[in-house]
């Protein structure tokens, strides 16, 4: 029950940031509706520049607190690994709706500068937008590839098989029992558990050493040398990483 409230009240945070954020883009369009309207018409009146002025000053202040407000949503999400997905989504979806601005932003200028109409801080702010959006992209890349990389590594297995006697001389089959401290690592074979699921034993008698749930695996005779097939890599692995076959 605590596990749940705490994911309502996480949920409940994001959807607050996300609904600022939103409310945000729509200050944006209204801003660029009215810079849009005064870019067509023929003659500029110096009230008009003026206002021109504060809404593009306005677009770059609410566009900057946005990017803000994204950075600090992805760093609460990618907290938790089971938002990844739903991180990574997001973060594509926002950074879609800057691209958008930040391209009209990239027209008007292009309008404005056919009149003779120089605006500094609007050059400034497609600048740093291009800069901000090619960061985050970066960090979503990062991201992506440190959990490709966290989730190789929780699914790393390793296996053996021999007989007892090959088992006893590389320290992993013991008197007092199997994988006692100093046994030889390097004899295993590593493997990813998510693509693991025949191994050919070469022998027409096994038996599994570790312990592995018998419903999750069968030792099934392929013409006529045993193959140990898993059904249920996710149940099969779930007790040890380790799987230590003896055969004859």
């Amino acid at each position: 029950m605590l596990e749940e409230q705490k994911k309502t009240a996480q949920l409940n945070q994001v959807l607050a940031v996300m609904n600022l954020i939103e409310d945000n883009f729509a200050q944006i369009k209204e801003a660029e509706n009215y810079v849009t309207f005064q870019t067509s018409q023929e003659q500029m009146t110096e009230d008009g520049m003026q206002r021109v002025v504060e809404n593009l000053d306005l677009i770059k202040t609410t566009l900057t607190d946005n990017r803000k407000q994204i950075d600090a949503l992805q760093k609460r999400l990618a907290k938790s690994k089971s938002s990844t997905r739903d991180l990574k989504k997001l973060i594509q979806r926002l950074n879609g709706q800057i691209e958008e601005h930040t391209q009209l932003i990239t027209q008007l200028r292009e309008q404005l500068a056919l009149r003779d109409v120089r605006i500094q801080e609007l050059d400034q702010l497609v600048t740093e937008l291009n800069t901000d959006l090619s960061d985050l992209q970066q960090n979503v890349t990062q991201k992506d590839q440190q959990i490709t990389s966290q989730d190789k590594q929780l699914n790393k297995v390793w296996y053996v098989f021999g007989t007892r006697k090959e088992l006893k001389e590389q320290n992993i089959y013991t008197r007092n029992g199997l994988l006692e401290e100093g046994f030889n690592k390097g004899y295993f074979l590593e493997a990813d558990s998510r693509n693991l699921t025949e191994i050919s034993l070469y022998s027409k008698k096994a038996k599994l050493l570790t312990n592995h749930p018998a419903s999750s695996y069968v030792l099934e005779k392929v013409s006529e040398y045993l193959v140990l097939k898993i059904t249920n890599p996710n149940k099969f692995w779930e007790i040890s990483h380790y799987l230590v076959i003896e055969v004859d």
